[in-house]
């Protein structure tokens, strides 16, 4: 009697099918897995050179040799980008108008934003911390004032439509995005 050794066909065939199910699956995840990861990654990158700005106001950092008034962030959605400027001292810092010097004069750092995100749109165009509480104007206006009762910056990934995330400034300085 001889004994027949190895696989039929059909199981080659389910074994070959459940692999190829297995494979498609795990690259439809590792791709959702690598934009979820680009879109924490550069959500807490946002928020930190927001709160950055912040905690140099309030620290009351010189900026080349100079006193300032505060540091703000200006949110430039045509170049793709957003600015850490400041406000150099004057007599009196309440008199300032705290906005940026659209010569660029004051500009701390420019961040550009990373590849595969487009800053879409945003609320208020900057938003400014002066010391030493935080005081927060949103354009230059005192936020607590203002008509404008939290800042919406939208960001987008690729050429999505929807929001990837939203970063929130609130009229107190409080900094957040989902």
């Amino acid at each position: 009697m001889k004994k027949n050794a190895g696989y039929t066909l059909v199981e080659l065939l389910v074994v070959l099918g459940v692999t190829v199910l297995l494979s498609s699956l795990l690259i439809v995840y590792s791709h959702e897995g690598e934009r979820m990861g680009n879109i924490m990654r550069v959500r807490a990158q946002v928020v930190a050179d927001i709160n950055r700005a912040k905690n140099l106001a309030i620290t009351a950092r010189e900026w080349n040799g100079q006193k300032t008034c505060g540091y703000g962030v200006y949110f430039d959605t045509n170049n793709n980008q957003y600015i850490i400027f400041t406000d150099p001292s004057s007599a009196n810092c309440g008199a300032s108008d705290h906005l940026r010097n659209p010569s660029g004069q004051n500009d701390v750092e420019v961040i550009k934003v990373p590849q595969k995100f487009q800053l879409m749109e945003t609320n208020v165009q900057q938003v400014f911390f002066m010391p030493p509480n935080p005081t927060v104007f949103f354009d230059g206006d005192v936020a607590e004032n203002s008509s404008t009762t939290e800042v919406l910056i939208t960001f987008i990934y690729q050429n999505e439509t929807q929001p990837a995330f939203v970063v929130h400034i609130n009229p107190i300085g409080q900094v957040w995005a989902y």
